[in-house]
């Protein structure tokens, strides 16, 4: 790669996590290339000069966010590829939950750099026997998984611990005529409320759907 085709392409990361960074502390509605510019002491016109639009700039702050820049081996069995797929996704957007605030309000992202992860999980689904037609709706449910797991995951593992107390005791609460399985089960339900367990859980059920469906 020519010298200064490199130093371009880092000038550009360095600016895509510089609006990352801006974005997780204020929120998406503080990122403008007007405010960006400002906090990296450039004019607005020269970071026109690295991204187009502001949708470009977000194409690039996704996949900084998302850690598609490291994906998984292809020559890896389909499974593998994909369980790392979704747990890179579930570390990036517990690392930036401002990337669910990006996707809630704007719309989904599709730009080829947002859609990175999406190629590869398509991909590891079409070599591991799926059509492409039921790849796209096997990855999106994967997607989806992942997004939500998040979205009603608590960000502090402190967080979730009082939740679980809380639904514990509130469980214990409820009246065992009405809820003869609930009412004897806070503790089971306390541990589905977040954290590594749960969400592998989640996972493994989601692939082994997937898994049946290419035996068929």
């Amino acid at each position: 790669m020519p010298a200064a085709v490199a130093s371009a392409n880092r000038s550009r990361e360095a600016i895509a996590r510089a609006a990352l960074d801006l974005v997780d502390r204020e929120g998406l509605g503080a990122l403008s290339m007007r405010r960006l510019a400002a906090e990296l002491g450039m004019g607005t016109m020269t970071l026109y000069g690295y991204f187009r639009t502001k949708d470009e700039l977000l194409d690039a702050v996704v996949h900084e966010a998302t850690g598609w820049h490291r994906l998984p081996p292809r020559e890896d069995p389909w499974d593998e590829r994909l369980r790392a797929i979704a747990r890179a996704l579930r570390a990036g957007l517990a690392r930036h939950r401002s990337l669910i605030e990006v996707r809630l309000r704007r719309g989904p992202i599709v730009g080829p750099r947002a859609f990175a992860g999406t190629e590869a999980g398509v991909a590891a689904l079409v070599e591991g026997g799926l059509d492409r037609a039921e790849a796209a709706r096997a990855f999106r449910v994967v997607f989806l998984y992942v997004f939500g797991f998040v979205a009603f995951s608590d960000p502090e593992p402190e967080i979730t611990d009082e939740r679980r107390r809380a639904t514990a005791a509130a469980a214990a609460e409820l009246p065992p005529d009405e809820f003869p399985l609930l009412s004897a089960m806070g503790g089971e339900m306390a541990e589905t409320l977040g954290g590594d367990a749960q969400f592998e859980y989640g996972l493994d059920v989601v692939l082994a759907g997937i898994a049946a469906r290419m035996q068929r």
